[in-house]
């Protein structure tokens, strides 16, 4: 058994009944379907084994440990984090008129829009509950911080998914929006796990940065390599159409690369949607053009960057070794 497997079989039998008993706590009493909504989304009536890979959880328990905390400290913290983690997926999936998700239909599909903005609602102030319980594990002072940490987390996602919503429309999108934008929408959350971890253990602010800066730099590289996936992941493993990004006209890294490099493609791009017949085409001129090589030169920069941080950190060995393993299944992954 690898050594990230050991952990994950250490924390998740405690962590998924304290969340379990987190969500029922939450709504004692049937006067409404919000615990049903809550449990459906979140996974908590299925199998252990289908419900997810709970990456925010396992990554501060992680750093918990790995700075010298008792990571069972951390269940609280972890507990918040996934909540705002699935808030915004509820909210994203109204946004996008995605209709399902983890091979079940969207909150709101299933339950009405209405419902879905306002379970979403719910999701997000229940994590500044959960994170109440911190009190009785760390200092007070640690605790605000904590709160702080947290709170900055969720403007920077919700900016970031704004920006996401803006880009639809607008022209002249420059990588360095891009980075804005990836920034807060996928690593701010990640880089909030890691941070998290090494607060909750004690360590100082200058530690708590290179945690901090090894999660931005996991979710960053994670995110390009999302992108290079929707142009060019096999849609038998990824479960999406081939070039799905290309087709949805999602101004990814591949995309804005592309405009920047293929005259042929910008050319494309500019006239009218693209159709899935001539996705495949599309593809290969990118690739051709070598956007597609620029796309793995930019994710190759941030996974090492990542690595490196991750090296330099005060760190237990055993939980480093781990969060190498993890690192690798999340950066060089089929899906």
């Amino acid at each position: 058994m690898s050594l990230l497997k050991q952990y994950q079989e250490k924390y998740f039998r405690k962590f998924l009944n304290e969340f379990d008993k987190t969500v029922n706590d939450l709504f004692p009493d049937k006067i409404s379907d919000l615990k049903d909504i809550f449990r459906y989304h979140l996974g908590l009536n299925d199998d252990p084994e289908k419900q997810g890979k709970r990456i925010r959880p396992l990554l501060t328990f992680l750093c918990t440990e790995g700075c010298g905390g008792i990571w069972e400290s951390a269940i609280p913290a972890a507990i918040a984090i996934e909540l705002i983690h699935n808030f915004s997926l509820i909210h994203d999936d109204i946004e996008d008129n995605g209709m399902s998700r983890r091979s079940k239909q969207t909150v709101w599909v299933k339950w009405g829009l209405a419902r879905g903005i306002n379970s979403g609602d719910a999701m997000f102030t229940s994590a500044f509950i959960a994170l109440n319980k911190l009190e009785h594990k760390i200092l007070s002072e640690s605790l605000i911080d904590a709160y702080k940490l947290l709170s900055d987390t969720c403007l920077q996602l919700t900016i970031g998914q704004q920006l996401d919503i803006e880009f639809e429309t607008r022209e002249n999108i420059t990588i360095a929006d891009y980075y804005r934008m990836i920034s807060g929408k996928t690593a701010a959350l990640l880089s909030c796990c890691t941070q998290m971890g090494a607060l909750i253990s004690g360590l100082g602010l200058e530690d708590q940065m290179c945690y901090s800066k090894f999660g931005n730099e996991i979710g960053l590289a994670f995110q390009i390599y999302d992108d290079w996936l929707g142009i060019w992941g096999d849609p038998m493993v990824t479960g999406k159409s081939a070039s799905s990004d290309l087709v949805e006209g999602k101004k990814s890294l591949p995309i804005l690369i592309g405009l920047e490099k293929s005259k042929r493609f910008q050319e494309r791009w500019l006239r009218k949607a693209i159709t899935q017949d001539e996705s495949a085409t599309l593809a290969e001129w990118l690739c051709e053009d070598k956007v597609e090589e620029s796309v793995m030169k930019e994710f190759r920069n941030w996974n090492c960057r990542a690595l490196d941080t991750l090296s330099s950190l005060r760190c237990d060995k055993d939980i480093r070794s781990a969060l190498f393993e993890l690192a690798e299944k999340l950066l060089m992954r089929n899906r």
